[in-house]
Parts: structure tokens; sequence; C-alpha cells
């Protein structure tokens, strides 16, 4: 799954770039409050950092998109700890990952999608670093002001393994090339 992830990454920039002529190349830029939760020992530890991401897509059909995501650390968090305020901070210092985006539109100019697909996620807690991979899904919809310019908002789960969540809600603007 580690090298999986950047290949596929990879493969999609590069058909994007490609593509980049093509009708159906856009991007996407957001801003996402995120929430963290663990459990260590059955005591709940949460953070809520943000970030900013940051997404290239390419649509296949009017049906169907591939995504490449990059999101970064935009704001620490404080660490709670049994509800309580460990005095430490969190961080989710970056993701990457790759996604299938089917949608359906409903109405003029309103689409709504899924996401299905991996990233990976870096994040720091207090003086500790970690990376880890996993599955990662959501829903949102975009509202096409124009044949260009869209906003969004959609939820996903970013990390769901090992007793650990990570998950955020994120509203942004799209700009298709």
């Amino acid at each position: 799954m580690k090298r999986f992830i950047p290949l596929v990454a990879i493969a999609t920039l590069a058909t994007a770039s490609v593509a980049a002529n093509a009708q159906g190349l856009y991007g996407e830029l957001g801003y996402t409050p995120l929430k963290l939760e663990g459990n260590v020992s059955g005591v709940g530890v949460t953070s809520k950092p943000s970030n900013v991401r940051g997404i290239i897509g390419y649509e296949l059909n009017d049906n169907l998109a591939v995504e490449s995501m990059l999101s970064l650390g935009l704001r620490d968090s404080a660490v709670k700890v049994g509800g309580f305020n460990s005095g430490g901070k969190a961080e989710v210092d970056n993701m990457i990952g790759v996604f299938v985006k089917p949608k359906v539109h409903v109405g003029e100019g309103l689409e709504v999608f899924g996401r299905l697909g991996a990233t990976r996620a870096k994040l720091s807690i207090g003086s500790e670093n970690a990376s880890d991979t996993s599955i990662a899904y959501g829903l949102g919809a975009s509202y096409h002001i124009n044949s260009q310019l869209s906003v969004n908002a959609d939820y996903m789960t970013y990390h769901d393994k090992d007793d650990v969540t990570l998950k955020g809600f994120t509203v942004g603007v799209g700009y298709k090339f």
C-alpha cells in the first residue's frame, strides 16, 4: 500500500498534465477543519487541527472522475485526553491521497458525489511524529456558478484504522480548466 499511493498519484498527475488542454481537468482549493480522535488504553484522545486542501482531478466522463490530493497543515490544536487539556499540541502536517469520484447531476448546476481512495497522513503530536496510510471515503456536493467556477463542500474520513480516526468537513472553490 505504501508504494501504491505514490504510484497512483504520479499516474494521476501525469494523466492530468497530458490532458491539460482537455476539458476534463479541474482543481479545487479548500479549508478543512479536522477532528482527530484516538483511544489510548481506553482513554479518549482528541484534537481539532485544520488544513488547506488542494485537489487536481480529471473527469473521465459526466459521472466519474479521478483525483489526487495534497493537504497541508494550517493550524495545530490542543490535545485533550479524557476531555482535559493535556498541554500538548497536534497537527496534521500533510496528507496525500488518490480517489475515484463517482458523481450525479441532480439539478441545474448541482452535483452530488462520493469519494473513495486512500490517504497517507503525517501527524505531529507534541514531539512525536507518525505517518500511516488508510482507506479514505466521503460524500459532498458542488454547485457550478458557471462553466468554470464552482463552490464545493464535502465530509471526508481520511483515516480510520487502529483506533484512530481523522475526519473533516471542507468548503472550497473549484476551477475547471
